[in-house]
């Protein structure tokens, strides 16, 4: 059967596997599977469970014609007869509980603001759950609704904004233990801080969570890892994080906590390690600080809707910890012992983990990506890298329908000598001896990479007739420390040269490529630099600038991480000593020199890489003559080509697609 290029709408058609949790039992798997909904304009979750030999059963079904259910974080309940869940059926986020034995899904929870996080205690009996904000049930009488409120916001934080999120209400995140008998709720934590993450010891006695009490940390926060007794209510400091500290998770025997992070401070990009603290004596250790790699998956695509939050799994004896991590364009599996003995990869290369969970020392449940699979759910043999089956096959009917082009690797030198990865797609019908334009992909981060997974936008290019040139610069994870450190600093210095070296490697190697059609785009990092390149180069007939960046000086002010990033990633550039510098690193400076016609695409919401950026571009290129467009999007932030509103995302392909398709020859 002759295959399709794949289409913009093809988007829509896609189901997204992700958060595999393996049952106590070891026979079963919950998982998430979300689609999208075009007509309603979002996307809808439902909870599957499989016996490990097939997708298996829908677990969760529950319909609303006031809003898209989303049935999200499954986990067992320590006896494994149920299966614990969020959902919003109510309209904010609860937990609610099923028996594995049918019947209908229990509202557990009832919090007017909805719950964060939660999770078992050893003994099913209670929960640990965070909720921002004073505790408020959702049958409370509220009296201070008969007064009339100001809708004026007051700021006193430094950090009083999130992208995605938006303002920071005056609460705080707390945690809480819910009696699941009862009903009742007992407050954990306490004061003008911020608490999450809450794991049970294995004896069910304590809770350990992250969380600060220092006063000022706006500036630079380092989270703190706490001790709670949960029988005296005694609260004492574990241990003062030196930097990023995430995914906390005890041994079986309780004696140890493994932990995801780094003592580097707050402003790090390098690798996220292993670490390993006894909860006997508090004594740390680095457990990878050898494997120079970094622990999670930072591979990027925009074809996917697993949360991908970094896991770190115990074996049963507490003698291992498996964790995923970043090499190249792969995500893999691996394994590191107490003696800080890192295993060579459990799961295949060319291909992506974005979550697993583990089964036994024999066999782990993976969501696998490749770039012909949003990815599915499969079962691994740790054992044998080659040894593993698919459980789930959700999009097959749409591959057999659509074609999909295959990456084709290669390596190349920077013009320092340093190693780049790259890939290019060549385009839907191809054949030899014929000459496609090309489209340059930078992606964002800078500290993230392309790699092994797909990539609907440039599957879709490839459909239009263009080949896709993407590469991993330095400033990109994968490489070791070292490279994803060479950016700080050094901002359209050689990661540009690495970029435009990339460029130059292709057009010698790959015959098939129209010299004189050249067009280039990117996002976030990869915007900002897509406004450099057309500052210094008229190469590309056309740009296409997302989510960017063109003025690090007001980008400090304005941007939810500005602040604290700016100078980051400037080499501690301050905003009052090196405002000189800053201008200097900034595409608006040069904004004479730009000949190439470029599309600006923008949220409206983006408080990370703020509209007023692409406003200053824009307003720019136009006074100066410079042929550009930009296209507004309301009601969307940061992430809108990977989880905006269905219809904004298949108007934002036409708009980056068209821009070229109008000035290709």
């Amino acid at each position: 059967m002759t295959k399709r290029p794949i289409t913009a709408e093809d988007l829509c058609k896609f189901k997204f596997i992700g958060d595999p949790m393996v049952s106590p039992t070891k026979d079963k798997v919950a998982y998430v599977l979300t689609e999208i909904d075009h007509e309603k304009d979002g996307y809808y979750s439902h909870i599957y469970v499989t016996n490990l030999i097939d997708e298996g059963r829908q677990f969760t079904n529950h319909y609303s014609n006031n809003r898209l259910i989303k049935d999200t974080s499954p986990k067992w309940s320590p006896d494994g007869k149920s299966l614990a869940f969020i959902s919003n059926r109510t309209g904010k986020n609860q937990v609610w509980l099923i028996h594995l034995d049918g019947g209908e899904a229990v509202q557990l929870t009832d919090i007017k603001q909805g719950i964060g996080e939660y999770i078992w205690s050893p003994d099913g009996k209670q929960l640990a759950v965070t909720i921002h904000g004073e505790l408020k049930h959702t049958s409370d009488n509220d009296e201070n609704q008969k007064v009339e409120k100001s809708d004026v916001k007051i700021i006193s934080r430094l950090r009083y904004k999130g992208d995605g999120i938006g303002i920071y209400n005056d609460g705080h995140k707390h945690i809480y233990l819910f009696n699941i008998a009862t009903m009742s709720y007992t407050k954990v934590t306490n004061g003008e801080h911020d608490f999450s993450q809450p794991r049970f010891t294995p004896d069910g006695k304590h809770l350990i969570y992250l969380g600060t009490k220092v006063d000022n940390q706006e500036w630079g926060y380092l989270p703190a890892i706490w001790k709670y007794e949960i029988a005296t209510k005694k609260e004492e400091l574990f241990y003062q994080g030196n930097g990023f500290l995430s995914a906390p998770s005890i041994s079986p025997d309780g004696q140890w906590l493994a932990i995801a992070g780094h003592t580097r401070g707050e402003r790090s990009q390098g690798n996220i390690h292993v670490l390993l603290l006894s909860l006997e004596t508090g004594k740390i250790a680095n457990l990878t600080e050898d494997f120079d790699y970094t622990v999670g998956n930072l591979v990027g695509v925009d074809a996917k809707y697993d949360p991908a939050e970094p896991r770190l799994i115990w074996n049963n004896t507490s003698s291992h910890i498996y964790f995923n991590a970043t090499i190249g364009g792969d995500c893999q599996i691996f394994k590191v012992s107490l003696q800080a003995m890192v295993s060579p990869p459990l799961s295949p290369s060319s291909a992506s983990v974005t979550s697993f969970d583990l089964v036994d020392d024999q066999k782990a449940v993976l969501v696998l990506a490749t770039p012909h699979s949003t990815g599915d759910l499969v079962a691994q043999d740790l054992t044998n890298v080659g040894n593993f089956y698919k459980l789930t096959d959700w999009n097959q009917q749409l591959y057999l329908d659509v074609y999909l082009s295959t990456p084709e690797n290669f390596q190349y030198k920077s013009t320092d000598g340093w190693d780049i990865e790259g890939w290019v797609l060549k385009p839907f019908g191809y054949e030899d001896g014929k000459k496609y334009p090309m489209i340059l992909q930078i992606h964002g981060g800078p500290a993230t990479a392309y790699g092994n997974g797909l990539h609907h936008e440039m599957q879709l290019m490839a459909a239009k007739g263009y080949v896709v040139l993407y590469t991993n610069p330095r400033g990109s994870h994968g490489y070791g420390h070292d490279f994803v450190n060479a950016v700080i600093g050094d901002y359209g210095g050689m990661d540009y040269e690495d970029i435009i070296a990339g460029v130059d490697y292709a057009l010698a190697n790959f015959s098939y490529i129209d010299h004189t059609q050249l067009f280039v785009t990117g996002g976030s990092y990869g915007g900002y630099m897509t406004n450099v390149i057309v500052t210094r180069t008229d190469r590309f007939k056309a740009a296409v600038t997302q989510r960017s960046i063109c003025n690090w000086h007001s980008f400090y002010g304005t941007s939810d991480i500005g602040f604290y990033f700016t100078e980051w990633q400037h080499g501690h550039a301050d905003l009052w000593e090196d405002a000189e510098k800053l201008l200097k690193l900034s595409p608006l400076h040069y904004a004479r020199n730009v000949k190439t016609p470029t599309l600006i695409l923008h949220s409206e919401e983006d408080l990370r890489c703020p509209m007023e950026q692409a406003e200053q571009w824009y307003i720019a290129l136009k006074r100066l003559g410079v042929e550009t467009k930009l296209v507004r999007f309301p009601d969307e932030s940061h992430d809108l080509s990977r989880s905006g509103k269905p219809k904004h995302r298949l108007e934002r392909l036409q708009h980056l697609i068209g821009w070229f398709d109008d000035r290709r020859d």
